[in-house]
């Protein structure tokens, strides 16, 4: 009777351990595959994120190459020095140059895997790697030339132009249908070709102009040389986290 006992005992004991056992791998074979499940929605997350900001770049670039080419057009009317030529497509675009405004990339979801640590749930070591050397690339690259509110071209714009020639300037001259990249259009908005000369005279004597724009110059014509390589990057890895994401 004791013997089949402590035999009953131990079955029973068995019993228990493998119920145990069974349970502790079901719920680590679940948390392993709510942890993968995670991480795909992670990638997707961060692929669509990715293909946002390089929407974003586009519409920078073309903004940057405007800028470019208005600076260089308001350059040369400065230094050709003729007092008989109108200033009115100078200060256009002076005024378009100085009161370009930065895009809001985003990183939301890269910065949510980053501070809650979530970066690990994403098993392939090499492919978190390519994730945070390109974010960190993409977006020190863009704080690498993005001009700041308060910049010295802005300032000096802001303090002779009026404001509202400005908003008419960007209203009339630039054309940024929904859904399509802005370009310029053909356009006369100017104060009278007096004031034009005017005002354009007071930014030239005033702020040493032509050392502004210059500075702006090599910050917006030097965008797109600067962003092709983070551009490739971004989109190579949008395919690597679509393909990790199946």
């Amino acid at each position: 009777m004791e013997k089949r006992s402590i035999k009953n005992a131990l079955a029973e004991l068995t019993v228990i351990v493998l119920g145990v056992l069974i349970a502790l791998f079901a719920e680590s074979a679940w948390n392993d595959y709510q942890d993968r499940a995670d991480g795909r929605a992670y990638l997707g997350r961060l692929s669509a994120e990715i293909r946002t900001n390089v929407e974003l770049l586009d519409y920078d670039s073309a903004w940057t190459k405007m800028s470019c080419v208005s600076i260089e057009s308001a350059l040369a009317h400065i230094r050709n020095g003729n007092n008989e030529q109108d200033s009115a497509p100078a200060l256009r675009h002076v005024s378009y140059a100085a009161m370009y405004v930065n895009a809001e990339y985003e990183r939301v979801t890269y910065d949510d895997l980053v501070e809650t640590g979530n970066l690990s749930l994403i098993s392939d070591e090499s492919l978190r790697g390519n994730i945070v050397s390109a974010y960190t690339i993409f977006f020190e690259g863009l704080e690498a030339w993005r001009p700041a509110k308060d910049a010295a071209l802005r300032t000096a714009v802001l303090r002779t132009v009026p404001g509202e020639y400005i908003e008419r300037v960007v209203a009339e001259c630039v054309a940024d249908a929904e859904g399509e990249l802005p370009e310029w259009k053909d356009c006369s908005t100017a104060p009278t070709t007096r004031s034009a000369d005017y005002l354009f005279d007071r930014l030239v004597s005033q702020s040493g102009l032509e050392g502004l724009l210059m500075e702006r110059a090599w910050q917006v014509c030097q965008f797109e040389g600067d962003m092709a390589e983070r551009r490739d990057q971004f989109n190579s890895l949008s395919l690597m986290l679509d393909e990790h994401g199946k």
